[in-house]
């Protein structure tokens, strides 16, 4: 296809190139000039369509981290896979209602403090902070000492290594 539309682009720039060259020969206008422009003309680049310029370029899909995402339910029973707004827990969706629920409102009465054991894990040469049920921890907030650290995303174990899914790691 490329091919036919590159030779068809070719016969009409040759077309248009003569056109410019009868304009320019019938004014009036030293030899030496008249040969500058018909030089320029004819030796123009030739524009050229290749297979990509008719490929459709995949989206490239940008990830949330989990600290960043809507704590509201979608109607499949997952998170919300939308950026909070600011200064409010969900998105601007869910903001003025959940008819799903909200993640991790399973009426249990969970213990208000948990303690988790996190260590430092190198994955693909940078250190994570991670714990047993395959949380990240974002490392400024594990080295500050911060109460509750945000889990920035989910590791899984893979080819006896880690990986995390979500940076393409």
């Amino acid at each position: 296809m490329d091919t036919r539309i590159n030779n068809k682009f070719d016969s009409y720039i040759q077309a248009f190139k003569g056109s410019v060259i009868d304009l320019v020969k019938q004014q009036d206008l030293e030899q030496n000039k008249l040969e500058n422009i018909m030089q320029l003309v004819y030796d123009y680049e030739k524009f050229k369509l290749t297979k990509e310029d008719f490929t459709k370029r995949k989206r490239v899909k940008n990830t949330i981290p989990l600290h960043d995402r809507c704590c509201a339910k979608r109607a499949s029973g997952e998170q919300c896979t939308r950026r909070k707004k600011d200064e409010c827990d969900y998105c601007g969706t869910h903001e003025k209602g959940r008819p799903h629920g909200i993640v991790n409102n399973d009426g249990t009465n969970a213990p208000a403090q948990m303690k988790r054991e996190i260590w430092a894990q190198e994955i693909r040469g940078i250190v994570y902070y991670i714990d047993s049920e395959n949380n990240v921890y974002n490392t400024e907030d594990v080295v500050s000492n911060i109460h509750d650290p945000k889990i920035i995303a989910k590791y899984v174990k893979q080819n006896g290594g880690y990986g995390i899914p979500e940076f393409n790691i």
